[in-house]
């Protein structure tokens, strides 16, 4: 049954999006549109049921709420005055609505491109379907607050590792698990990718260029090695990629002189999109907040008529609205659970901003010399290579010329104010990366995609011998990035991407089998035994099987095991409903612990010594001291916490 709603949700919401889509007359506009709104029509379903169960206490989150809420929002699409169709006054930019004819040699060149991407990313489904879901924040908290909503009914925020973060990527995962399964789960960014893909196309017809270009500044972006690895993991940088991507798009479409209705739709669109966005990760505040300014600028200089100042205010006002509309929910749970919409940012933006040390980069090479031929030779000496794997050799070539002709062409093909917008998000989104504390490579991403569509002006500026000589270094640096993507799939011991046997979760996690026998909601207490163990948090694992085990930590119920005496350490674990205690070390050496001490009130149900899965093998493993062992074998112990013992009556 829960199968059947989610397909029927998931219908309903691709339904509703199709006449607001409709009013785009470009077909990446449309597409685009289509996308967000589909998304958009899927986060604010689930939001609404969120504010049901809020306000009325009840489980009101799960497969027949949403498909009866998406079913009410499919009606009301369908019904409101945008299924009318395109607006007389959207005229497309006219270096779009020019017809000419393509050559039978660009149509083969097309479809053979096409063809490789295709190739290119079913290597990349076949890497995310061939193992249960994997990566840290997968394991950590997307996919565990994902669970915690099934099994609660609500959105609220469970757990103390990343449960005040804004969810809506975690929505469609929601909707995945009310099927029962989560092999679809690690697939969830590949539309995303697409509609990251075809933002960057329409970006670059907006700024005038041609087709043909637009669709090899697409591929550049599509074939990038992050981006390709991005889609095999349920995280949530390409989600935030396409959505700020989208919005840059409607952005431009808005700035463009088409008439003032027309300006409204792109504004409110561009706005949903950026608030999506917001609305999925904390990473993206400074570029959301900073477009609204970018906004108001470019509107300002657009102007109409006599009624300038009114336009520029009203069109402002639908911005903000339309940005608070998806995100508002997290923020408003937020200040009321934890009484800081932000939390866990602190309000003091201090805390949260300032310059980032460089010592990542040797994720990326083994020297300082090695930038010279980095990324046309990757030489990545990191395992975690799906978080920090680079942008590629065409990207590296191509973006900085990219910029500069898309500012020097700017005056002539009418796109002065859609490249100034372009150029302050890019500028912007540097700004906010590199004060951002976080240095990682994947936070960049929305930066990389709109840095991609100037790159078409490049090709569209040079043509005959030398077209051809660009041409020719674009692919063969789109095919060294890609042959290196996939090597990486294939190489032997990878921590994430080499399973290739057809094992299941409970061997592929290295689960013993009680932790998929026991009733749903059985709640267990993850134990972190070490500071320095990489896996100390991985929730989902112990989730078993769904709708799953209540897994929760020491911080989650108020224990603090190692300050306590053991006596009070027993009283507050049964008044935390802990039924089972789960402990895992990587590398170290079989020991025992004060619950081995205590069988009265502890059975050992679980001690196991055993080769680690492949998967884990690369995790960091210190001994209690600090000490690192490397990786080796792994130490599981499962205990039960039994009621304490009846103390005996006096005679």
């Amino acid at each position: 049954m829960g199968l059947l709603l989610s397909l029927v949700t998931w219908t309903l919401v691709l339904a509703a999006a199709v006449p607001p889509a409709r009013r785009w007359p470009t077909r990446s506009g449309e597409l685009v549109a289509f996308g967000v709104f589909t998304f958009g029509g899927l986060v604010i379903s689930f939001q609404l049921l969120g504010v049901i169960a809020a306000v009325t206490g009840r489980d009101a989150v799960g497969a027949p709420g949403a498909c009866a809420v998406a079913a009410a929002l499919c009606l009301a699409m369908w019904l409101s005055p945008v299924r009318t169709g395109r607006s007389p006054h959207d005229a497309e930019h006219p270096k779009q609505s020019l017809a000419y004819s393509t050559p039978r040699a660009s149509q083969v060149w097309g479809a053979l491109s096409l063809a490789a991407c295709v190739a290119f990313f079913a290597v990349a489904v076949l890497s995310a379907v061939s193992a249960p879901p994997r990566g840290w924040d997968v394991l950590t908290y997307h996919l565990p607050r994902a669970v915690s909503w099934l099994q609660h009914g609500d959105l609220g925020a469970y757990g103390s590792t990343g449960a005040f973060y804004p969810g809506n990527a975690e929505i469609p995962l929601l909707s995945i698990l009310f099927t029962g399964s989560d092999v679809l789960a690690p697939l969830i960014q590949l539309p995303f990718a697409a509609l990251a893909g075809a933002a960057v196309y329409g970006i670059a017809r907006e700024i005038g260029a041609t087709s043909r270009s637009a669709a090899i500044a697409a591929a550049v972006f599509l074939f990038a090695p992050i981006v390709f690895f991005q889609t095999t993991l349920a995280k949530d940088d390409l989600v935030v990629t396409a959505l700020v991507l989208a919005g840059a798009l409607f952005l431009t479409k808005a700035v463009a002189p088409t008439h003032r209705s027309g300006t409204r739709r792109n504004v409110a669109a561009a706005g949903f999109a950026l608030g999506l966005a917001l609305g999925t990760k904390y990473s993206i505040l400074p570029l959301v907040l900073a477009s609204v300014p970018v906004a108001l600028v470019a509107l300002a200089l657009e102007g109409y008529g006599g009624k300038r100042w009114a336009t520029l205010a009203g069109s402002l006002g639908v911005l903000v609205v339309a940005i608070l509309v998806p995100s508002a929910f997290w923020f408003i749970r937020n200040a009321v659970a934890a009484g800081n919409p932000i939390a866990p940012l602190s309000l003091s933006p201090g805390a949260w901003i300032g310059t980032a040390g460089l010592t990542q980069q040797f994720q990326f090479v083994p020297d300082l010399s090695s930038w010279w031929v980095y990324p046309w030779l990757d030489k990545h000496v990191n395992a975690s290579y799906s978080g920090s794997a680079g942008f590629g050799a065409a990207f590296a070539t191509l973006f900085l010329p990219g910029i500069v002709t898309s500012i020097l062409v700017a005056r002539s093909n009418g796109a002065l104010r859609r490249v100034l917008v372009l150029a302050a998000m890019i500028v912007l989104g540097v700004l906010s990366w590199w004060f951002g504390k976080h240095h990682l490579p994947r936070f960049l991403l929305p930066v990389m995609g709109l840095a991609c569509a100037p790159m078409a002006l490049v090709f569209d500026a040079v043509s005959g011998r030398a077209r051809v000589a660009l041409l020719a270094v674009t692919v063969l640096a789109m095919t060294l990035s890609a042959a290196q993507t996939v090597r990486i799939v294939f190489r032997e011991d990878s921590i994430t991407w080499s399973h290739r046997g057809g094992v299941d979760r409970a061997e592929f996690y290295r689960m013993p089998a009680l932790i998929y026998e026991l009733p749903p909601g059985t709640r267990i207490l993850l134990l972190s035994p070490t500071e320095q163990d990489y896996h100390q948090t991985f929730r989902y694992p112990l989730a078993g099987t769904l709708p799953g085990n209540d897994v929760v930590m020491e911080d989650d119920v108020g224990l603090s095991l190692g300050r306590q005496s053991a006596e009070q350490v027993h009283e507050d674990l049964r008044s935390a409903g802990i039924e089972y205690v789960f402990l895992r070390t990587v590398g170290l050496k079989p020991f025992t612990t004060w619950f081995d001490d205590n069988p009265a009130v502890y059975h050992r149900i679980h001690d196991e010594v055993e080769w680690s899965y492949p998967w884990y093998r690369e995790s960091f493993a210190y001994t209690p001291s600090g000490e690192y062992l490397g990786p080796g074998t792994i130490i599981t112990k499962i205990y039960a916490v039994l009621p304490a013992p009846e103390a005996p009556r006096a005679s």
